[in-house]
């Protein structure tokens, strides 16, 4: 059977007149060990490789969509394109320091019997924020470089009301605390447009290892959050 450049054209599932536009976020999350980094790279290990810090997912395997929707390592498959308009990093504190392992904290700030320990839990998200710088680097040209990390909070966050009661008039006491990052997201002014099997990448980098307080590991991740353009089908 003789086939043409004709049959490709008339049989091909793009259409190469027309692109759709959709609101999307790039994100990806990596455990923060409790030793603390000088550098750590975003945007590399795609679905399928790196390691998970998901809640619920199994200790030690591979990333899954719970952990990045990057598709490719460093870079955005054929097809499409993606206009950054702003960047976002959100660190969450942990309750273990086993290896590849993040488990959630809770609310709780402290309690009769252990008040310093929990209450660190708020300690590494003000330690964290407070320290650190963010690079965005494309084709290994630097478009940004802003330190600390607080400059880059989150458009979702967690928002807690908070009591505090005593249940003795000497020591025993509970109560609720939660921290976070605030204010206005970084906005890139001139955006930044990823281009397909163009490298690019996110680095956080310190000038020596920050240990979280609390002696437990956390888990960060990087947003960028803006409009996907890919080919319509």
């Amino acid at each position: 059977m003789d086939v043409s450049i004709a049959d490709f054209t008339a049989n091909r599932v793009t259409n190469p007149g027309q692109s759709e536009i959709i609101r999307q976020r790039l994100y990806d999350y990596q455990l923060f060990a409790t030793a603390g980094y000088t550098s750590l790279l975003f945007f590399q290990s795609p679905i399928g490789q790196g390691i998970t810090s998901a809640i619920g997912a199994t200790v030690g395997t591979a990333k899954t969509l719970w952990d990045t929707n990057m598709e490719l390592g460093g870079q955005l498959p054929s097809g499409k394109s993606f206009l950054i308009e702003s960047i976002e990093v959100l660190f969450t504190p942990g309750t273990v320091s086993t290896t590849n392992t993040y488990t959630q904290a809770g609310f709780v700030a402290f309690n009769a019997t252990a008040a310093a320990t929990v209450g660190n839990w708020v300690n590494d998200v003000n330690t964290f924020y407070q320290s650190g710088m963010l690079e965005l680097n494309v084709l290994s040209k630097n478009y940004l470089r802003e330190t600390p990390l607080v400059a880059f909070p989150p458009k979702a966050h967690f928002e807690l009301s908070a009591a505090m009661a005593s249940n003795s008039a000497t020591t025993a006491q509970v109560g609720d605390a939660l921290a976070k990052a605030a204010g206005r997201p970084y906005y890139l002014e001139p955006r930044v447009t990823l281009q397909p099997a163009v490298n690019f990448d996110v680095t956080l980098r310190w000038p020596g290892l920050v240990a979280t307080p609390s002696g437990f590991n956390g888990r960060v991740g990087v947003i960028l959050d803006g409009y996907m353009l890919r080919a319509s089908q």
